[in-house]
């Protein structure tokens, strides 16, 4: 494994910060923990997990405030989505690397290695545990979702969901909100059901898409969802069947994540950044620049920000932890917006492009030029290391999730095929 190395990014803190200027912020923390870490999750006692999609897979584990890893715990190659249930069980999805099969890995709390695989359809899946220990699975080639009881061995149900599900989310009573990027949708499905209850638009028109793709409950029941081409947050209140208001975040939101105390947070991968919501707030602070690529994140209950951030290549990955002090302050809670149809500042050009489908994939090079000359060179090499694992050469560390990907595709086409496998890397 990579060397691993902690270095402060003072200068990110007191530089670099995006908008008006910043008040004073702790520094972030970046550990180089080498491989693609995608997934993420922490404990109630702060302790990280993330997940390594690269070819060795492998979990890092690092405790509350440490310089690095403590750990890794033994899996299988390509770990997507990574989830942690109430009682410390972890879990993994992943491929058996000794027969090639999707599985969710279980891992026992403290345990060394995967002491048992669920087998699962084959596609990365960003899973999801809900508050009892059900665990939820996004199929996105198949329109499903998986749904394995607490404590199961198999698959218990497979609900149908819309077009294009990648990413799950629970609220505090058990039901399940799947984002559907195909569609502009998100399904919900109840505690214990066995179909969807309702589906709600999250996208400005109905029947087109702006990549719904990360989504969080806050704690009250308010659920967040990131649409990558519009710039936008969708917010739907509790029991609601519409989005209530829309928050811009620019930069092309991918992922988000809720603390303890109702604080949103968002990661916009296109201008690498992290901006923080606070709870009732109806536009975003200042942001804070990121590690390029930032992915998935998640909140210690201290309030520390974990990032994830895949790199650009082989064995370059980090981890950002921002103290909660260096997370940037939202606006003030002001009048709402136009429910479900915000409009982006007219500044921000690169919006009227991803208007429609069509405009996404010719918007994308412009505003990654627009946003910053490393994030081109980057995408050079995102696409080198694509086409070797399409033509069976590479090690598996093509980066799913970045938004740069997600927006150089059609909206339609959800994954790149494995040849030979008829597999897909999903977003």
């Amino acid at each position: 494994m990579k060397h691993q190395s902690l270095r402060t990014a003072a200068a990110v803190g007191a530089v670099l910060f995006l908008g008006a200027a910043p008040a004073a912020a702790a520094s972030a923390e970046v550990l180089d923990v080498g491989g693609t870490p995608v997934g993420v999750a922490v404990g109630a006692d702060g302790t990280a997990y993330v997940g390594n999609y690269g070819a060795a897979g492998g979990v890092r584990v690092i405790p509350p405030g440490a310089p690095q890893p403590s750990r890794t715990i033994s899996t299988g190659n390509n770990v997507s989505g990574i989830a942690l249930a109430p009682d410390g069980t972890l879990y993994v999805a992943q491929r058996d690397s000794a027969t090639g099969q999707d599985v969710v890995g279980v891992i026992p709390a403290g345990a060394a290695a995967v002491a048992r695989n669920i087998p699962v359809s084959r596609g990365n899946h960003l899973i999801a545990v809900g508050p009892d220990g059900t665990v939820f699975v996004p199929n996105p080639a198949e329109r499903t979702v998986s749904i394995i009881a607490p404590r199961g061995s198999t698959v218990d149900r497979t609900v149908t969901v819309g077009a294009g599900p990648v990413e799950v989310t629970v609220s505090k009573d058990g039901t399940a909100f799947v984002t559907n990027q195909d569609d502009g949708t998100v399904s919900v499905i109840p505690a214990g059901a066995h179909t969807v209850s309702r589906t709600i638009q999250v996208s400005s028109t109905p029947g087109k898409t702006e990549n719904p793709h990360g989504i969080a409950a806050g704690p009250d029941g308010t659920i967040y969802v990131t649409n990558i081409s519009s710039s936008h947050v969708a917010v739907i209140t509790p029991g609601a069947d519409t989005v209530a208001y829309t928050i811009y975040v620019p930069g092309g939101p991918t992922e988000a994540a809720v603390g303890q105390d109702g604080t949103l947070y968002v990661a916009s991968a296109l201008s690498p950044a992290l901006s923080a919501i606070t709870p009732g707030a109806t536009t975003a602070g200042r942001s804070i620049p990121t590690e390029n690529n930032p992915g998935h994140l998640a909140v210690a209950p201290d309030g520390t920000i974990i990032v994830a951030s895949p790199g650009t290549g082989a064995n370059n990955g980090s981890v950002s932890r921002y103290a909660p002090a260096s997370a940037p302050a939202s606006g003030s809670p002001q009048h709402q917006e136009t429910p479900a149809s915000a409009t982006a500042p007219s500044g921000d050009a690169a919006a009227g492009l991803w208007s429609s489908p069509a405009g996404i994939a010719a918007a994308a090079g412009a505003a990654a030029i627009a946003v910053a000359v490393l994030i081109v060179a980057a995408g050079r090499r995102r696409k080198a290391a694509r086409r070797d694992h399409v033509n069976g050469t590479g090690v598996g560390t093509a980066d799913p999730h970045a938004a740069n990907e997600l927006l150089r595709r059609r909206p339609t086409d959800q994954g790149w095929t494995d040849a030979g496998a008829g597999s897909r890397i999903e977003p």
